[in-house]
């Protein structure tokens, strides 16, 4: 029996969980894992690293408010709500497993927040504009390394 490699998507998104699942699921031995708050995610991480079964690879939104409307965003992202966003999620992780790769897909690509994203240390910030057939793509050759 072939092992599994597990990847942990972390969105507030339910349907780009989807779009993302179906995806990167086409590639062999992938099982794609969610998490739809940056606590979930951190704590799913962590669960499984502990058990030994570390995803190979974390995809981290940056907005993880749950909230669509731009009052919401730029308190979530200033760190004024109570909700951890991808940055913060990104650092636990790395703090609890410095070999973590974690990669941001966000539409906030090129933004001050993707660059405090990339600074947290995610090995790469891919812009949400790029297909997501692309995107899987791209995964796929790095898992392939």
């Amino acid at each position: 029996m072939k092992s599994v490699s597990k990847i942990l998507l972390v969105d507030d998104e339910k349907d780009i969980h989807e779009i993302i699942k179906a995806h990167l699921e086409k590639i062999e031995g992938i099982e794609v894992l969610s998490a739809y708050t940056g606590e979930a995610g951190v704590a799913q991480y962590r669960e499984l690293f502990e058990k030994g079964e570390r995803p190979v690879m974390v995809i981290m939104d940056l907005n993880l408010s749950g909230g669509e409307d731009i009052q919401t965003i730029d308190l979530h992202m200033k760190g004024k709500d109570n909700k951890m966003d991808g940055v913060r999620a990104a650092r636990e992780i790395l703090a609890m497993d410095p070999e973590a790769a974690i990669w941001g897909y966000t539409a906030w690509f090129g933004t001050p927040w993707a660059e405090k994203l990339k600074d947290a240390g995610t090995q790469k910030v891919v812009e949400r504009t790029l297909p997501f057939r692309d995107f899987a793509k791209m995964v796929e050759k790095f898992l392939k390394k």
